[in-house]
């Protein structure tokens, strides 16, 4: 583990071994742990869930985020199988030595790798928060479409970042992230053919803002949320009235009201 910064109270920005590659991650604050795993660019360190609404979270508990393999200042390489993600983050945590088990906060793509973690991970695993996350069950239409629709939006963001600017490679590997997926979904949509999650405090965050989409896309969003909270006996879905997609930047206080909710009934 090589510290960037160990001042006392100070963010710690760290670089994690991880079976000779290094992941990027960041503890700050007190308490027990709460793990933010980002959108699809996968750059977690940094701010990326809003600085405002990660300083009040570090307010609740030690705040672990990271950057995934290949993505921000962490070794690749990116976009292999989101189990592999789950590993990398299992062995990021014991390298972290931060208190286990711990909550496991996931945002959009990142809702995709807490869930595979919780199937395989189990205990370590303390309470969830889903705060609009990427559904692992098929949705309607044409799997070619599909398929061919993430595949060009890929490309479109591949070509955009050939311009310089500050989040060129931000966009590079959201793009990478877009071209595997339809085989990610699959592969967390597998892992709980074989499992459930552990029954634990579960919150799903779902926008209330949408962008037009056709009502068959919208009700399987919909319906696949209220399963995701339905899957433990403690779960519940929570509407964030007044947020779109960005729910971190639109509507923050929901968030730390669900990461206190479920840190209360942890006592």
């Amino acid at each position: 583990m090589e510290p960037d910064s160990n001042s006392v109270g100070a963010p710690r920005v760290m670089l994690v071994d991880i079976d000779e590659r290094k992941l990027c991650a960041q503890v700050r604050g007190r308490g027990p742990t709460l793990v933010l795993d980002c959108g699809g660019a996968g750059q977690g360190v940094g701010g990326a869930w809003g600085s405002e609404l990660e300083d009040d979270l570090a307010e609740l508990a030690t705040l672990v985020t990271y950057d995934r393999a290949g993505a921000g200042r962490s070794d690749g390489p990116q976009g292999r199988t989101v189990a592999d993600m789950t590993d990398d983050l299992h062995r990021l945590l014991r390298g972290l030595d931060v208190p286990l088990p711990a909550v496991f906060a996931g945002w959009s793509y990142g809702g995709l790798v807490i869930q595979l973690y919780a199937l395989r991970y189990p205990d370590d695993v303390a309470g969830l928060v889903f705060v609009d996350p990427t559904v692992s069950q098929t949705p309607p239409g044409s799997p070619v479409v599909r398929t061919l629709s993430f595949f060009l939006a890929s490309r479109l963001l591949r070509l955009r970042a050939l311009v310089p600017t500050k989040s060129s490679r931000q966009i590079r590997e959201l793009a990478g992230t877009l071209s595997a997926m339809p085989r990610h979904m699959r592969e967390v949509a597998d892992g709980f053919d074989d499992s459930t999650l552990p029954p634990v405090p579960v919150r799903v965050i779902t926008a209330g803002k949408r962008p037009r989409m056709p009502e068959a896309q919208l009700a399987h969003l919909n319906s696949n949320h209220q399963a995701l909270a339905a899957q433990t006996p403690g779960g519940r879905l929570v509407v964030a009235e007044h947020a779109t997609h960005q729910i971190p930047h639109d509507q923050p206080e929901i968030i730390v009201q669900a990461v206190e909710d479920i840190l209360r009934r942890l006592g």
